[in-house]
């Protein structure tokens, strides 16, 4: 249980310590601010899914109150028998991505799907090249 606990807890250190270094290569951020944007995987334990699927429309109906920065956390499944989930947030800033590591829901929602998960959560962080004007 504790140890369930520690890799959700190791995971989101990792998303808010991925956003605070600026990447080797990036071009300068002028005008504010860089979005980013991150993509975690969950691979959950056989039967678990609607268990998942509950405590995070849990916290995304609490996102738009809690945290204003968030853009988008969209939950996808690559296929409807899966058991990897793969999240898709997006936040404003650096600050918005530090907010979401704070809050008392995104902490909450870490407790609740600690017994959920087979295996550590896996994130990766997206640079914002370009988007559609």
């Amino acid at each position: 249980m504790k140890a369930g606990m520690m890799m959700v807890a190791a995971a989101l250190c990792v998303l808010s310590a991925a956003n605070a270094q600026t990447p080797a290569g990036a071009p300068a951020v002028t005008g504010g601010p860089a979005p980013t944007t991150f993509v975690v995987r969950f691979k959950i334990k056989a039967g678990r899914n609607a268990d998942f699927e509950n405590i995070m429309k849990k916290l995304q109906g609490q996102l738009a109150a809690s945290e204003p920065g968030n853009i988008h956390y969209d939950l996808y499944l690559p296929a409807v028998d899966s058991q990897t989930y793969v999240l898709i947030e997006h936040y404003k800033d650096a600050d918005a991505v530090k907010a979401h590591g704070k809050d008392p829901n995104t902490q909450a929602m870490a407790t609740a799907i600690k017994d959920l998960l087979d295996g550590p959560p896996a994130a990766e962080r997206l640079i914002l090249v370009s988007s559609k004007p």
